[in-house]
């Protein structure tokens, strides 16, 4: 899949994810930050306006502004061929958001629960932020020990689906005792405890890539007990863009396609690649690390040739 852009966000169906919107400025700086390209897709989703993008990311449709049986198959079909797609829903899921995107991630094993989870033990502020502890060994857990699911929905994963092409893992669960939900009917909320619910899940279908999680909050900068920098909320989200970024079908991609990762860089040096960047000595921050990583690799084994004689 030959692809213009990195990310692109769905504009055609009155998201709440919308880059402008002010409380996910730290999210938009990190991808900037990170050289990534983004682009949106307006007036309607299309295989061929999807096949633009390495990453489409569809947050929270609102207002009945429902994907087409269209839509969802060419979005299936753009994964199916190597896409990877970021699907994000909000408290209540379809019912309360009136949207229907457990017709798409159904094909991806899982749908989207009408409820909202809360913990009366592991929570941040309040119960309905609870803090999530209960993760698989997965590429999207690394170096993670809690997340803030903040006023969203859980997930239920389709243990009936058969389909060769499809390898589903639930990778985060709420709680197995102090966990409980209100589930929306579509007229009222009714209270019940649950255990050990799916929160995120990860899945492998044909080429492409799918993560799939009910919780916008975790994007937002507007609050330190729930979004972006609350307990490991950012390295998720750099986990999850990594892991969908990553994908070679060959050995020869594998040796020509680059690795897209998330680390951390000591801000006097930082600042100094700035610095060189601003005054045209360097293009962007990828290119100072991999001439760097580059010549690091060159001494080495000038070194280790060395010892070998």
């Amino acid at each position: 899949m030959s692809t213009e852009f990195n990310i692109g966000f769905d504009y055609s169906h009155k998201n709440k994810f919308v880059i402008e919107d002010p409380a996910f400025n730290d999210f938009v700086e990190f991808l900037f930050n990170s050289d990534l390209k983004l682009g949106k897709i307006e007036g309607g989703i299309t295989y061929q306006k999807l096949s633009k993008y390495n990453i489409f990311i569809i947050g929270v449709p609102i207002a009945q502004s429902f994907l087409s049986n269209e839509e969802i198959e060419d979005l299936v079909g753009y994964v199916k061929d190597g896409g990877s797609l970021l699907i994000l829903n909000d408290k209540g899921g379809d019912l309360a958001n009136k949207n229907n995107l457990s017709d798409l991630t159904k094909y991806f094993g899982v749908k989207f629960n009408s409820d909202q989870l809360f913990d009366n033990e592991s929570f941040s502020k309040d119960n309905s932020r609870p803090i999530i502890k209960k993760f698989k060994p997965h590429f999207l857990t690394r170096d993670i020990t809690q997340i803030i699911h903040s006023n969203g929905c859980t997930l239920e994963v389709i243990k009936e689906i058969d389909d060769k092409d499809l390898d589903v893992i639930t990778i985060a669960f709420s709680s197995e005792d102090s966990a409980w939900h209100k589930t929306f009917t579509g007229e009222e909320w009714f209270d019940e405890p649950v255990q050990k619910t799916p929160i995120i899940t990860a899945a492998h279908y044909g080429l492409g890539k799918v993560v799939v999680l009910g919780n916008l909050s975790l994007f937002s900068s507007f609050h330190d007990a729930y979004g972006i920098h609350a307990a490991d909320n950012f390295k998720l989200i750099s986990n999850i863009i990594s892991w969908l970024m990553n994908k070679a079908y060959s050995e020869q991609a594998q040796l020509t396609q680059p690795i897209y990762t998330t680390i951390p860089i000591e801000q006097d040096v930082y600042y100094w690649i700035k610095g060189k960047i601003d005054e045209g000595r360097w293009k962007n921050i990828e290119e100072v690390i991999n001439f760097a990583l580059k010549v690091v690799k060159f001494r080495m084994r000038k070194q280790e040739n060395i010892e070998e004689e």
